[in-house]
């Protein structure tokens, strides 16, 4: 996550999670190129399902943000669940990291999409009506709180969301590979997965021509 963080947004968070009786928060924003950097989480397991989402280019929090609408999952080892079936890989992993509901709200602005907040729990269960009222009421907050802070984001001293590093390593894997950009990225993360690693973490390690996928093609 980002290393400085606006204290009005923190308190946004953490009143939402109360307001609505859930266990934590996290918030990703995207960027103007359609990049998700993980920017703040109220506690370890909301980092880790930010952060899983980021790596993995699936979850809630990824569809909310494409969509603009919320995206609710009251029990995550429901395999009948369509929403959270799209996620096979991610509902596995969040739900070992002790989530067992999860609520996506898109952060938007007007036609703008800022990113989006996540919501977990750690029993199942639906959002009630007033809990579902509340969350949206608290996520424009949040989305003003953004919009009004954004010199605090893309912090080059915060080398865990050094979003360049990572464009900088898909155009080398794009060049090795001769894939497309889309492609690239998909490369990337999935090694990062395979790996336990952060996109970021083995995009600085190709940069630094320490790795290189084109090899592990051959």
């Amino acid at each position: 996550m980002q290393g400085t963080v606006p204290p009005e947004l923190e308190r946004l968070l953490l009143a939402c999670c109360e307001a609505t009786h859930l266990d934590g928060a996290g918030l990703s924003i995207v960027t103007t190129d359609g990049t998700r950097e993980p920017l703040y989480a109220t506690d370890d397991v909301a980092t880790e399902i930010e952060r899983l989402q980021l790596t993995l280019g699936e979850g809630p929090c990824v569809d909310s943000s494409v969509s603009g609408s919320p995206v609710l999952v009251p029990d995550l080892t429901d395999a009948g669940d369509p929403v959270a079936s799209r996620w096979p890989v991610f509902r596995e992993e969040a739900t070992r990291l002790g989530a067992r509901a999860i609520f996506a709200f898109p952060l938007r602005f007007g036609a703008i999409g800022l990113g989006a907040v996540d919501l977990y729990r750690t029993s199942p269960g639906p959002l009630d009506r007033p809990e579902l009222s509340s969350a949206l009421g608290w996520v424009d907050g949040v989305g003003v709180a953004v919009l009004e802070a954004p010199n605090q984001y893309g912090d080059p001293a915060a080398p865990a969301t050094t979003n360049m590093v990572v464009h900088q390593a898909a155009g080398m894997v794009m060049a090795q590979l001769d894939a497309s950009i889309e492609e690239a990225m998909v490369r990337l993360r999935a090694a990062a997965f395979a790996e336990g690693r952060t996109v970021n973490q083995l995009a600085v390690d190709i940069v630094n021509g320490h790795r290189s996928l084109a090899k592990e093609e051959a």
